[in-house]
């Protein structure tokens, strides 16, 4: 058994919101990623690069959703960060771009889902 990880901003009306698998196998350094970036450690993406990208104030469609899915669920099932990087590093500009909003989102998506409700 996995995990699933939301990507609630990219909800379809009838096919729901896009989510993104992962094996048992990759659930730990997922979670490790998504920890550190909760700390705000970003060890995938170089910082003048999610700057850049967040400046832009691009908004993931979801086309491009369906396009990066393939490049994220690779990217996590990659076992090293040196990998991970490798990866990233091939990607053209676009879809790089198209990676680290979803990846935030993901991120994101984490924060909402530990925060208790208080009345």
């Amino acid at each position: 058994m996995g995990a699933v990880f939301s990507l609630s901003h990219l909800a379809h009306p009838r096919k729901g919101p896009r989510v993104i698998y992962v094996s048992k196998n990759q659930l730990s350094q997922v979670e490790y990623l998504i920890g550190q970036s909760i700390q705000g450690n970003h060890v995938l993406f170089d910082s003048l690069h999610v700057r850049r990208v967040f400046e832009k104030q691009r908004r993931v469609t979801e086309e491009d959703a369906y396009a990066v899915e393939p490049h994220i669920e690779k990217l996590l099932a990659l076992p090293t960060l040196s990998e991970q990087r490798a990866y990233l590093g091939k990607l053209d500009e676009d879809t790089l771009e198209c990676v680290v909003l979803t990846y935030f989102n993901i991120v994101e998506n984490n924060l909402f889902e530990k925060v208790e409700v208080r009345h």
